[in-house]
């Protein structure tokens, strides 16, 4: 777990003085929205029909800053959080899946993490499209209830944000997030995974917020 952290720590700080070093390409912001996050689990010997599914979704917020290092390029770091709601669980046999299990308590939140790197796309004076890819996490308890669920989910994100230039300084963003999370921190998970147990952690988010240039 102080691996995780120090990871983290380490990225923010990097940023951090990238961020510094010139405040007139630094353009900072908020995004709300929504996100969610699907466990999948499976035998692997099993066919792929068959497999358990905890899934995730609740209002999501960030703080937003964009650092640019080249006409077209700029760093991105996103810092916020995911209020999920109630955990649904499906078991899919033979590709006939049950009606959703429900959790008795909404999970909580989670903290969100991402950075990485940005092409901005100049569609018209006003109208820019931001692709993006980098290190996205989610750390929180996959169970309110279960003190031993906290995972800290790793990996990598993709990102789209289209931008709609109001003036000079104030722009409206809207876009979506994909991340594929390969690492967990979960005891529980990581001993699954270690088996004959295929994981599959992915998280998604979609958003609309608007960025000020300093």
């Amino acid at each position: 777990m102080k691996k995780v952290f120090a990871i983290v720590l380490i990225a923010c700080i990097a940023f951090g003085v990238a961020f510094a070093a010139k405040s007139a390409d630094l353009k900072v912001g908020a995004q709300l929205g929504y996100g969610g996050m699907s466990l999948k689990m499976a035998d692997a010997e099993a066919p792929s029909s068959n497999y358990i599914q905890v899934s995730l979704g609740g209002f999501e917020f960030a703080g937003t800053a964009e650092y640019q290092i080249a006409d077209a390029v700029s760093l991105k770091a996103e810092l916020g959080m995911n209020l999920f709601g109630k955990a649904k669980t499906v078991m899919c046999i033979a590709g006939h899946k049950s009606d959703p299990s429900e959790a008795d308590s909404s999970t909580g939140p989670n903290f969100i993490i991402y950075l990485g790197a940005q092409y901005n796309l100049e569609l018209s004076k006003e109208i820019n499209l931001g692709v993006g890819a980098g290190f996205d996490v989610l750390m929180g308890k996959l169970d309110s209830e279960d003190s031993d669920s906290f995972n800290a989910a790793m990996g990598l994100g993709a990102e789209v944000v289209g931008s709609y230039a109001i003036d000079k300084n104030i722009s409206i963003n809207l876009g979506g997030k994909f991340a594929w999370h390969f690492i967990n921190t979960n005891e529980d998970i990581k001993n699954a995974s270690g088996s004959d147990t295929r994981i599959t952690n992915l998280a998604y988010q979609i958003f609309a917020g608007a960025t000020y240039a300093l």
